[in-house]
């Protein structure tokens, strides 16, 4: 893993430079009330600084390039232990170190005040500063894993979410890309035997089907449409089986005006009206109806479509209930629980009945 030394987030610096403000406001605020060797301690904390800063950024190298975060709690306290007990040594040697040769006399003056030798008041220096380094180097690493931590969960989370909106969008594009391919190839063997009867019906047809594969495309890229649009198409639909069941089909739609606009997923009714005249009317020797009853309540659509159904036959469930099991699964993952799909047979009838929240682009 490469990872540059000295960061390039400004965030970083941010949280870093507020860290070494507040230590330098302890460090000044002692030195204050202390009152003793000002000038020696305004060195050591001069010089402390960047050693300090530098002893931080290889922590943040070590901790990325070897995937410290992956470390348990434990490990974790045993490794920020020892390396600021290690490194805060290493600061204060070198900050002591440099700074003792120019304040040697300072040292000598100590010695004499305090009647104690040379090496007994450098060894106090060296152990106060030590365990004050190793605190505040501590403190800087705690802070970092924790910041470092919500950041690592924060883009899981949003990870997470991108890959849950992937994986929704392809699964109501296979949803959606549900157009029968019976369909398609009655359609085609109907236009090829009216073209010659009839060009101007082959051209209408040609003319619908092609609006008909459009919007079934194009409806894998909107997770909603207006229900006008689906309704055009609905009518298109119709058109075409009309020409191959001719007076078989009954079609009626009963659509109030102020729901026009309202927002539903694409080919939903179109596949519920197909799945009525597949399982219902073409299994009837004299045909019959099909109905599409819109309703519009304060905060729902409820849409009812109804087809007769033979009288001596129960309609097969596992056949119709494939279709109704998409539209239910793309009714959860547009809804959630907002929406619902229920059917069930009345008499000579199967009644398919979807609410759907109401919902416009206004």
């Amino acid at each position: 893993m490469n990872v540059s030394f000295f960061p390039h987030n400004k965030t970083f610096w941010v949280y870093h430079g507020s860290i070494l403000l507040l230590m330098t406001l302890i460090q000044s605020l002692i030195i204050l009330l202390w009152r003793e060797e000002v000038l020696f301690n305004f060195m050591g904390g001069l010089l402390w600084l960047p050693l300090f800063t530098l002893a931080a950024l290889y922590y943040r190298h070590l901790y990325k390039t070897h995937q410290w975060h992956d470390l348990n709690t434990a490990k974790n306290i045993l490794v920020v232990t020892g390396y600021s007990l290690a490194s805060s040594f290493i600061v204060t040697f070198i900050m002591l170190g440099s700074i003792i040769p120019f304040f040697w006399s300072d040292i000598e003056n100590a010695v004499t005040k305090h009647e104690a030798t040379a090496s007994t008041i450098i060894t106090q220096m060296f152990i106060g500063n030590w365990l004050q380094t190793q605190l505040f180097i501590g403190g800087w690493i705690f802070v970092y894993i924790s910041i470092t931590t919500k950041q690592r969960i924060k883009e899981t989370e949003v990870a997470n979410l991108r890959l849950q909106n992937s994986l929704k969008e392809a699964q109501l594009t296979n949803l959606t890309n549900q157009l029968n391919p019976h369909f398609l190839f009655n359609t085609l063997n109907n236009i090829k035997f009216t073209v010659r009867k009839d060009p101007l019906k082959a051209e209408k047809m040609i003319t619908d089907l092609s609006d008909i594969l459009r919007y079934s495309l194009e409806s894998s890229r909107s997770e909603k449409v207006q229900l006008l649009e689906e309704l055009e198409i609905v009518d298109r639909y119709i058109s075409i089986i009309k020409v191959h069941m001719e007076d078989r089909l009954h079609f009626e739609s009963v659509i109030p005006e102020n729901v026009a606009s309202a927002l539903i997923p694409p080919m939903v009714l179109q596949m519920l009206i197909e799945n009525s005249i597949k399982h219902g009317i073409e299994n009837l020797r004299h045909g019959g109806k099909v109905q599409l009853l819109a309703e519009a309540e304060s905060q729902h659509i409820r849409f009812t479509i109804t087809n007769d159904i033979p009288h001596t036959e129960t309609p097969n469930m596992q056949s119709i209930g494939i279709g109704l099991r998409n539209i239910e699964q793309r009714l959860k993952l547009l809804y959630s629980s907002s929406a619902s799909i229920d059917a069930k047979q009345q008499a000579q009838q199967f009644i398919v009945t979807l609410t759907l929240p109401r919902e416009t682009n206004q």
